[in-house]
């Protein structure tokens, strides 16, 4: 019986992960990621803070100053671009305070260059997710 049980909360497990898509994960925060290296902006919408968590900007950029080419220890979570990646907390706080309510988070892209991605348009970069992607999608 209990086999049985396990397998059905696995089945139901996977379809709400393939109805959530590639971009939200986690159970106690969940977290959905939008926007592209080449578009406007990258953010993220957390859900499941509780309220009175004290959180402000700059314990974000904290965390995202360490990915910044140059920074001791980056090593593999370094980025060729030099932005300064600020970002800005658009809801679900005040006055340094979780409401409760989802956090939605945003880092202007500065340094947008759709141009250079032409060339690379109709063949996968190595170690990226162009392929997957496409053949996953069916487009890139």
């Amino acid at each position: 019986v209990v086999g049985k049980r396990q397998r059905r909360r696995g089945k139901r497990q996977k379809k709400e992960r393939e109805k959530s898509g590639m971009s939200t994960f986690g159970s106690l925060f969940k977290v959905m990621t939008f926007g592209e290296s080449h578009c406007a902006g990258v953010g993220c919408i957390v859900e499941g803070v509780p309220p009175r968590m004290q959180i402000t900007e700059e314990d974000i950029q904290v965390q995202l100053d360490r990915r910044r080419p140059g920074q001791a220890g980056a090593g593999a979570i370094s980025t060729g671009r030099n932005e300064a990646d600020a970002v800005s907390i658009l809801s679900g706080t005040e006055k340094g305070f979780t409401l409760g309510t989802p956090i939605g988070l945003f880092v202007r892209n500065k340094d947008m260059r759709p141009h250079d991605y032409g060339e690379m348009s109709q063949i996968p970069r190595p170690s990226h997710a162009d392929f997957t992607y496409q053949m996953k999608y069916g487009f890139r």
